[in-house]
């Protein structure tokens, strides 16, 4: 016959007290809470944690990347693509506005102190000869004007007065200048430069420059 204690009950120090039959037959059973549970979370982080340690030693790991549809790859430029755009050197824009009435500058007027502040524009002959020369620098904005120009200034007349000396000089007399331009960047000492071998050409000389 069966006992409704289960062995564990009997065991209790509870129990050792003589209890009467009754109190035994109606004693209410005690059970210890379950609780479900279940490995799929725990599963999701460790492969969560997994993921983000580094490979073991010998391990292979594969990384799937999801290609771009439709994305198109963009022509990588040639060598010395880049720095010819860069030094590119435009003399000319076709939308820029022609102003009427600007003198060419020649050489009789080239030291003509009336001329003072005007513009003078290059004539298209010359224009070739000192691109030949690289005296133009990418720097000088040369693209917003339809046609190269420069401004006659203080230094530009003087420098012309010199030029004009030597060219009015005996020639047994070997007169010879020498210049050094001194200034901060973006003053003027290439454009004072282009002006001096702009005049050097229009009095026939032979011009040698040396350009960075």
């Amino acid at each position: 016959m069966s006992t409704s204690i289960c062995w564990r009950c009997l065991s209790d120090n509870t129990l050792k007290r003589p209890i009467s039959r009754a109190t035994a037959r109606f004693r209410p059973h005690v059970y210890s809470p379950t609780q479900s549970f279940s490995t799929t979370q725990k599963a999701g982080l460790d492969r969560v944690t997994r993921s983000r340690l580094p490979p073991e030693k010998g391990a292979k790991r594969f990384v799937a990347k999801k290609k771009r549809s439709g994305a198109e790859r963009s022509r990588r430029p040639a060598p010395g693509e880049r720095k010819a755009f860069r030094k590119r050197i435009v003399l000319s824009n076709v939308n820029a506005l022609d102003v009427p009435g600007i003198q060419e500058i020649n050489a009789n007027n080239m030291g003509d102190e009336s001329l003072r502040g005007h513009v003078l524009r290059l004539p298209g002959t010359m224009v070739d000869r000192l691109r030949a020369a690289e005296a133009f620098k990418p720097t000088q904005a040369w693209g917003m004007f339809s046609r190269p120009g420069f401004l006659m200034r203080k230094e530009t007349l003087e420098l012309a007065r010199m030029v004009r000396d030597i060219s009015s000089s005996d020639e047994d007399s070997e007169k010879t200048v020498r210049m050094i331009l001194v200034g901060q960047k973006e003053s003027g000492k290439s454009m004072l430069l282009l002006q001096g071998m702009t005049m050097a050409f229009l009095k026939g000389w032979t011009v040698i420059n040396l350009p960075e």
